[in-house]
């Protein structure tokens, strides 16, 4: 089930604009969105934006974002490139940002159109999401893996945990990282899902796949 995989961007606008700052604590930037969360974990766990600020823009890193942007509206597949005021917070808390965030002008939304050959290597989106969990192993990532599988003739991706005290819900994703709900007859019915292939497992793979 190998696709010719590449990701291109299609851009909807685009206007670029410099960096400024205040005196008053209150200064602008520009900020890219990549077309992806990620599970990360601050104060509690949530999805984090993945985001590049300033000269980062454009290069191979991309960081976390814990906080909000005061009206961004955020929609998977698309890479956005923002103007931002960023507003100094006095005494913030020790787990929180240092600013608060507000859009000033939505510069570029681009959206991401994907086909790939190798989706470890190629997909982003699920590269890192490899990389995080092989970071974070421990005694109950031995029992989880991810799986490709075929939806309604279109690619997806499933996390799977065979791990027998926990109650399995598997969440089914399609090729830009997007959420399509769970394996079940109530949200992503199996009688539609076909041809399952392990694409990732941990090196201490705890379990028996038929």
């Amino acid at each position: 089930m190998n696709k010719r995989v590449s990701l291109l961007l299609v851009p909807l606008v685009f206007l670029f604009i410099s960096c400024s700052s205040d005196d008053d604590g209150v200064e602008t930037a520009n900020l890219r969105v990549n077309y992806y969360t990620l599970p990360c974990t601050g104060s509690f766990p949530t999805d984090c934006l993945q985001v590049q600020e300033g000269n980062e823009i454009g290069g191979s890193s991309w960081f976390n974002f814990f906080g909000t942007i005061e009206g961004f509206e955020f929609e998977p597949g698309f890479v956005y490139d923002l103007q931002i005021e960023k507003t100094r917070i006095e005494n913030p808390p020790a787990d929180g940002s240092s600013y608060s965030l507000r859009l000033v002008r939505l510069v570029s939304k681009s959206e991401v159109v994907c086909t790939f050959e190798d989706p470890v290597a190629d997909l982003e989106w699920l590269s890192n999401e490899i990389r995080r969990r092989e970071i974070q192993a421990n005694d109950e990532t031995k029992y989880c893996y991810i799986s490709q599988a075929e939806l309604d003739g279109e690619p997806v991706f499933l996390y799977f945990d065979c791990n027998p005290l926990i109650n399995k819900v598997i969440p089914v994703f399609d090729c830009l990282g997007r959420a399509l709900g769970h394996l079940g007859p109530e949200s992503v019915d199996p009688a539609n899902v076909s041809n399952y292939e392990i694409i990732w497992q941990p090196e201490d793979f705890a379990c028996i796949v038929l």
